[in-house]
């Protein structure tokens, strides 16, 4: 059976485990109660990851519920669409115009009128290129940026380095400083990370920075699981070397010969956040840390 990474990434959670699911979620997908449980889980999963990235995208709550039974149903009245989620017509009518001025769905000009969705693949291939653009003018913006930076006044300070500390929230902000510390090594990279920091690591663009880097000698250490050997054979990086981890539960971190160090950490929420930081003491004993778990580490065929 063809395994995704999607289906990986919370392999530490059985499939097999009862799960809370939104309601609003599991009322469009109803016709699944008679399928396997392992098919049902998944299936549920598959529609709280969409119901995610349309919140993401700026639907609220009820814009979503609207778009996916469209998605489920194919073109609908709108008098057919408030009857069938139970909201009252004019809300209807209010959301769909909403929808539709966001770009989500369309009218089919016939009597009666109907509504239908813009695919949703048109949607993420347009906000990504939204995206785009957005880096391509802050891009092109930055040299003009950094010019009216220089002319600010600014504290005589002594040019010793300080040593440092940082907190860093959110997946995102996290990957651009592992991304840019990467940039700034020299010769060598060490990376201890559980299976979950590994997907997260993969699906940035730090490993196509890494591979940009080809002196570079990189040694990453991740426990072994079908994501971490999922997520390595996806990797086309012949300077790195892999290895697992004997012991579980060991500290996320990311260390560069440039005198960077960036922990990772994880609340109980699943929420993202790392610590970064240049003091010695710290980059000493992880450093000394990752020699002890890489001399004990543990190869397997992958």
């Amino acid at each position: 059976m063809q395994t995704t990474l999607k289906q990986l990434q919370k392999d530490t959670k059985s499939l097999n485990e009862p799960e809370e699911f939104d309601p609003e979620i599991t009322k469009l997908g109803t016709e699944t109660m008679t399928l396997p449980q392992s098919e049902q889980v998944n299936k549920y999963k598959a529609l709280k990851e969409i119901n995610s990235a349309l919140l993401r995208l700026g639907l609220s709550k009820n814009e979503v519920r609207i778009y996916l039974f469209l998605a489920r149903n194919g073109s609908q009245k709108a008098q057919k669409i408030a009857e069938s989620l139970g909201v009252p017509r004019t809300e209807a009518y209010k959301i769909l115009r909403e929808l539709e001025g966001k770009g989500f769905i369309l009218r089919i000009l016939q009597r009666p009128m109907k509504f239908t969705i813009v695919p949703f693949e048109k949607i993420v291939e347009e906000d990504i290129e939204e995206r785009k653009q957005k880096i391509h003018k802050l891009e092109k913006k930055k040299e003009e940026l950094l010019d009216l930076w220089q002319t600010l006044p600014r504290a005589e300070e002594s040019q010793e380095e300080k040593e440092t500390l940082q907190v860093i929230e959110g997946k995102s902000q996290i990957s651009a400083r592992a991304v840019n510390i990467l940039r700034e090594a020299h010769k060598q990279l060490r990376v201890v990370v559980s299976d979950r920091h590994l997907v997260w690591l993969f699906n940035s663009t730090f490993f196509e920075e890494l591979n940009k880097k080809g002196e570079i000698e990189a040694k990453i250490l991740t426990n072994y699981s079908q994501t971490s050997t999922f997520v390595i054979e996806q990797l086309d990086l012949p300077t790195c070397d892999f290895a697992f981890l004997q012991k579980k539960n060991q500290p996320s971190f990311i260390l560069t010969d440039n005198g960077n160090l960036i922990l990772l950490m994880e609340d109980n929420d699943e929420e993202f956040s790392a610590m970064e930081t240049n003091y010695t003491s710290m980059l000493n004993s992880y450093s000394a840390l990752f020699d002890l778990l890489w001399k004990n580490q543990s190869r397997r065929e992958h």
